[in-house]
Parts: C-alpha cells; sequence; structure tokens
C-alpha cells in the first residue's frame, strides 16, 4: 500500500463522519474536480483503507439501551479453544466486538440488551453455553460522554 497524502487523509476523514456526501461535495471540499476524486475513493476502497459503509443506528431507538463490556477467561489457551470460542461468538447478534486480550481475562465482549433481564437471559441460554468458558466478568454503563466511530487519520499512513 501507498502512503496516504493529504488529500488522500482528508477524503477518509470526511467520508467517516459524512459517509452519505455526494462525491461532487467531497470533491469541492478536497479541492479536486468529482472525476479524480471518485477515483481517489475507488483506490482507497481497492487497497483496504475503507472496508465498507455502514449507518449508525440508535442502540436505545431499537430497543437495546443496555451496553456492557463483558470479561471473559477460558479454561484453556490451546489455538483450538480460543478459534471455537471466536466462531461461536461470531454468531451471536448481541455481541457488537469480540477483542483478543492480554492480560487476566482472554477475551473482551461488547454486549447490547434491552435490559438487565435479557442481558441477565444472553449470558445464561447463549454465552455460557459455549464450550470452554471458565468465567464471565460483566461491567455494565452507566453512562456514555464519547461514542466515536470514526479513526483519526494521521500524517503518516
Amino acid at each position: 500500500m501507498e502512503k496516504l497524502d493529504t488529500v488522500d487523509r482528508k477524503i477518509l476523514t470526511l467520508l467517516q463522519k459524512e459517509g452519505r456526501i455526494t462525491n461532487a461535495e467531497l470533491a469541492h471540499r478536497v479541492g479536486l474536480t468529482p472525476a479524480p476524486t471518485l477515483a481517489r475513493v475507488g483506490k482507497l476502497e481497492r487497497e483496504g483503507y475503507i472496508r465498507r459503509y455502514t449507518a449508525i443506528a440508535d442502540q436505545a431507538m431499537l430497543g437495546l439501551p443496555v451496553t456492557a463490556f463483558v470479561s471473559v477467561i477460558l479454561q484453556s489457551h490451546k489455538k483450538k479453544t480460543s478459534e471455537d470460542f471466536r466462531a461461536a461468538v461470531e454468531k451471536l447478534p448481541e455481541v457488537l466486538e469480540c477483542h483478543h486480550i492480554a492480560g487476566d481475562e482472554d477475551f473482551l465482549l461488547k454486549v447490547l440488551a434491552a435490559s438487565p433481564g435479557d442481558y441477565e437471559r444472553f449470558v445464561l441460554e447463549r454465552l455460557t453455553q459455549i464450550s470452554g468458558i471458565e468465567k464471565v466478568k460483566t461491567t455494565f454503563v452507566l453512562s456514555s460522554s464519547k461514542l466515536e466511530t470514526a479513526i483519526p487519520v494521521r500524517g503518516e499512513a
């Protein structure tokens, strides 16, 4: 992959904040004409800088106001145990993120639920049914002062 120039960085920053911006408006804001702007966006997509386009929905409006961060300790640190856990978690729509982490725990999950009771059912009936789990620890989010999806686009990439 080539290094990003100033225009590429501007394009990435704008698209992360305003994914539905027209190519003409994007071109105007980065100081190019529409054709080269579209070519640059296509190149950023092909090279993997842009993985996909998405809408960010409001979790509370969709009936899932509860956010929990769930630490999971596995019974074994064998490769197959981790792979099986990851594969099982992929099938759980309540899990928005799954991170293999260093430290006392093995995985950190971000989970949404309709209520604490809904979360309890998720843990008892779905999550802990995954083989290989030794321990689950939950931290509930009380409020969030910052929710950001845009990745900072810095000078050298």
